[in-house]
């Protein structure tokens, strides 16, 4: 592998913030405000019980209509279940529609590996003049 240059890690820098700054532009409004957070939210049981979800697959809230008290415990449960079903297949949905095209995070990918190749390479040919230097004033 021949010796990466400062500009070879500058252009690799630039190419994955590249590839990053779509996800980090669809974070914040066209004003430059941030925007509310992704949340996922189910429902069940005529809207009963609700559910909101946060990335990473967090429940944050749950609420009950107090009528909902009125249902059997099995029927509760199934609802608990099935409003965070629901609320975890929104949060997807909106996940999926704010992420650049598969094709995009291949590339970013592709090149955080030839970065993290390059770099380690580097990091070794460095590690090996400074332990040669030291032999070097060892011997002297």
């Amino acid at each position: 592998m021949p010796d990466v240059s400062a500009n070879d890690f500058d252009r690799l820098f630039n190419d994955a913030l590249t590839a990053l700054r779509p996800l980090a532009d669809q974070t914040s409004t066209d004003e430059g405000e941030p925007t509310e957070p992704i949340r996922g939210v189910g429902e069940a049981l005529d809207g009963f019980v609700r559910v909101t979800v946060k990335p990473g697959g967090q429940v944050e809230s749950v609420q009950l209509n107090p009528r909902v008290m009125r249902s059997d415990s099995e029927s509760i449960a199934e609802a608990f279940v099935a409003a965070t079903n629901a609320a975890l297949a929104d949060l997807q949905q909106k996940i999926g529609a704010v992420l650049p095209a598969m094709a995009d995070q291949h590339q970013m990918l592709e090149r955080l590996q030839e970065f993290q190749t390059q770099s380690v390479a580097q990091m070794q040919r460095y590690l090996k003049a400074i332990t040669d230097v030291q032999d070097q004033i060892d011997r002297d």
